[in-house]
């Protein structure tokens, strides 16, 4: 019977006490809750394992975070040997150490010892004392109770696991993991017996067991942890193994690229991991950042004050490199180079010609370099970097040597809203909203983008003409972060023919030399494609490069928007792209391979002036890519011809006034429908009042079968001429109309253009 009662009474006790640790587990511990929402400092490792930065938190505190697991277990023995030695036996208060701590104190007269357990000092930490109020037994008493509340909702694990990452060690370092790199500079892994004891015991005392300032101070209170953890040593032994020469200074590596991430983050709304192994490569960036400020500093006088680079895996779209200029520089070191808007000038081209295989234009095609104004609103009057002209130019050379009025004359046919279309889906937002404010200057180069966006949406080239989306976080390491792998995300934004020619063409060295000569900077010995740009003004100077598996982008300039004197967007930028790229091909040969050939297209032998099949008096033959299908049936060329057996060349009539302005061997092909050539319809002009009015007239040029052509300005005789048909006016504000008649036959033909 009495046997019965016990078994009654204790169960009563166990089912009351369970029925306690329930209450308590549901019961609402808000603090605790925030607690375990606190933030950590996050460590940045490039993707070959090298410490980049630890995050600092509020006011420069570290607090880093490990897990119980990846932490030497000799870690928590000693701490628990430290500080509550029968912490996995108690519920959150150790009475034994209660009365021991009672008798010691009273018979001291003094208090000598404490009676906190891990988990009462961890209830310190999630609700902390007010510093400047007394401790009472009140204090302590509530202590007791948060620690009983904590036991009731977290494992031991758990709560050991809070408590070391997060005790304070003083020297703004929170946690064993900012301890062990704030004293030591090493990981928690990598202390030593010693380094761990002293560490044990600094969070007591802080300022008088800091191993950097009094190593010898924490020696007694060390080797009584010992005592318990089996170690010890002689007073020398301790001091030559614990003591700090100098303080360890965290490092500060890459800080555009990590303000750059966090921006990222928080765009994203997510909480960083303790830990994330980034994409980029710190020693290719530092390798980056020396080319750059040399060659800074070998053009200062050319004004280069500031550069950035920035490089991507075409295929992961990993960042492996991101250099925004020198950090600590006082002259805008904190303004981002791959970030900052600038004009892109010729680097934009390859976008343009791309487009304009798919809308219609050959490979084959001829363009007309040749001076040639363009407008309804206004007119825009482009000229090539060197002011020369060059007649008749294949589509190949016009790209590879950045012509100009090509690239504007190829925008006006596709149209500027068409081609701010295709600069949206290639990820030029920086040009969203700008429509107003771009005309046809939009093919030079004139939208000011980002480095970033740039070099991205050229590696569409690259990458069979897709565009995959960009990933600071490694792809081929196993990282520990909440992001974790990045799913490839590509749209196609060109046909793989259509990039395949394009990087035939940026290839070539023989058709980029008109522009560029035979440059040594562009001849690789794996292959690769290059453009290069000046913005308008000479304010910026860019270089892009791409194999296979990398593309690089390189900016140059200033921040202040001078002149850049008298450097082109090849000089320079070039020589870092292409070194980086002989890096990443030694690095990784096996991203070097060679740009695929287009699939429905094949190389024939055409014409080099007129793009036709040659005939047998075309006196110099290419080879260029045609449509398989079409290769047998194209026109043959009619340019050239025999003529009392010399070869002559017929120009078409675009090509009068390049004729005319220059000695130039030729003809031109008579067309029979009129056509005034220039000015164009509803083009306006300037008229300037401090110019003599003698001095302002424009140029009519027309084109169309006959002997004579009269020209009426509105509605009055001007005058006749015989063949080729060119008038210059006077020009007058206001509305002018302009009609041609052809005397042969009376078709006429008018334009209406505005001085202002």
């Amino acid at each position: 019977m009495l046997r019965r009662k016990v078994f009654i009474v204790a169960g009563c006790i166990v089912g009351l006490w369970l029925l306690f640790k329930f209450l308590l587990f549901v019961m609402p511990f808000p603090e605790l809750k925030v607690f375990l929402e606190q933030p950590y400092s996050t460590r940045f490792y490039d993707r070959n394992g090298r410490l980049l930065q630890v995050l600092p938190l509020e006011d420069g505190l570290r607090r880093e975070w490990y897990d119980l697991e990846t932490l030497p277990p000799r870690i928590a023995e000693i701490f628990i040997a430290a500080e509550d030695e029968r912490f996995f036996n108690h519920g959150g208060i150790d009475i034994f150490s209660i009365l021991r701590a009672t008798v010691q104190n009273f018979s001291e007269g003094r208090r000598v010892s404490g009676a906190s357990t891990i988990t009462m000092q961890l209830a310190r930490i999630v609700i902390p004392r007010q510093e400047d109020k007394s401790v009472t037994l009140w204090t302590k008493l509530k202590e007791a109770w948060n620690a009983i509340r904590i036991e009731a909702k977290l494992s031991k694990e758990e709560i050991l696991e809070l408590y070391l990452n997060n005790i304070p060690f003083g020297m703004q370092a929170e946690g064993i993991g900012s301890a062990a790199r704030t004293y030591y500079g090493l990981k928690p892994q990598q202390l030593s017996e010693a380094q761990i004891h002293v560490l044990a015991v600094v969070p007591r005392r802080p300022a008088t067991y800091n191993p950097l300032q009094n190593p010898e101070a924490s020696y007694a209170a060390a080797m009584e942890i010992g005592s318990a953890t089996g170690f010890s040593a002689t007073l020398e032994q301790w001091i030559n193994a614990v003591a700090i020469t100098s303080r360890y200074t965290y490092p500060m590596e890459l800080p555009h690229f990590i303000n750059y991430v966090q921006n990222e983050h928080k765009m994203q709304q997510k909480k960083f991991p303790p830990q994330v192994t980034l994409s980029v490569d710190a020693s290719l960036t530092e390798q980056a950042a020396s080319l750059v400020n040399n060659l800074l500093e070998q053009n200062q006088d050319a004004r280069l004050s500031h550069g950035g680079v920035f490089a991507l895996d075409n295929h992961t779209g990993e960042i492996i490199c991101w250099y925004g200029g020198n950090y600590e520089n006082e002259d805008g070191g904190q303004i981002d180079a791959v970030l900052v808007k600038n004009q892109s000038g010729s680097t934009m081209k390859p976008f343009i010609y791309a487009q304009a295989l798919e809308s219609g234009f050959l490979p084959s095609s001829v363009m007309a370099d040749v001076p040639m104004d363009f407008g309804s609103n206004e007119v825009y009057v482009p000229l090539n970097f060197n002011n020369q002209y060059n007649g008749p130019v294949l589509m190949r050379t016009s790209l590879a040597s950045s012509l100009n009025i090509p690239a504007v004359y190829l925008l006006y046919r596709l149209g500027v809203d068409n081609y701010m279309e295709k600069l949206s889906e290639l990820g030029f937002y920086s040009l969203e909203g700008e429509r107003e404010r771009t005309g046809l200057s939009l093919a030079l180069g004139s939208g000011e983008v980002t480095l970033f966006e740039l070099t991205r949406a050229f590696s569409v080239f690259a990458n069979e003409g897709n565009l995959i989306d960009t990933t600071y976080v490694a792809q081929n390491t196993l990282v520990q972060n909440a992001t974790g792998k990045q799913n490839f995300i590509t749209k196609n934004i060109f046909s793989s023919d259509t990039v395949a020619i394009i990087c035939d063409f940026l290839s070539d060295r023989r058709a980029r030399s008109l522009g560029f000569g035979f440059a040594e900077v562009f001849n690789t010995e794996y292959p690769a494609i290059f453009k290069t740009g000046t913005s308008n003004q000479f304010q910026n100077i860019i270089a892009l490069g791409s194999t296979t598996g990398y593309t690089v982008g390189v900016w140059m300039g200033n921040f202040s928007g001078d002149t850049v004197i008298r450097e082109t967007g090849s000089s320079i930028p070039a020589q870092v792209v292409r070194q980086l790229l002989d890096v990443l091909a030694e690095l990784n040969p096996e991203k070097t391979t060679g740009f695929p050939e287009p699939e429905h297209y094949r190389k024939v032998p055409i014409c080099s002036l007129s793009g036709m099949t040659p005939n047998y008096s075309c006196p110099s033959v290419t080879e260029e890519y045609v449509y398989t299908t079409s290769a047998a049936s194209r026109t043959l060329c009619d340019w050239h011809y025999q003529s009392n057996g010399k070869t002559e060349t017929r120009y078409p009539q675009e090509y009068q006034r390049w004729l005319s302005g220059r000695n130039n061997q030729g003809g031109l092909f008579v067309s029979s429908q009129l056509e005034i050539l220039y000015p164009t319809d509803g083009a306006t002009f300037i008229y300037d009042s401090s110019i003599p009015a003698a001095a302002q007239k424009i140029r009519v040029d027309c084109t169309g079968s006959g002997e004579s052509a009269t020209l009426f300005v509105n509605g009055e005789f001007f005058g006749s001429k015989s063949q080729p048909f060119v008038w210059y006016v006077p020009l007058q504000p206001g509305f002018i109309n302009i009609t041609v008649r052809l005397d042969s036959t009376g078709q006429t033909k008018t334009v209406q253009i505005n001085v202002n």
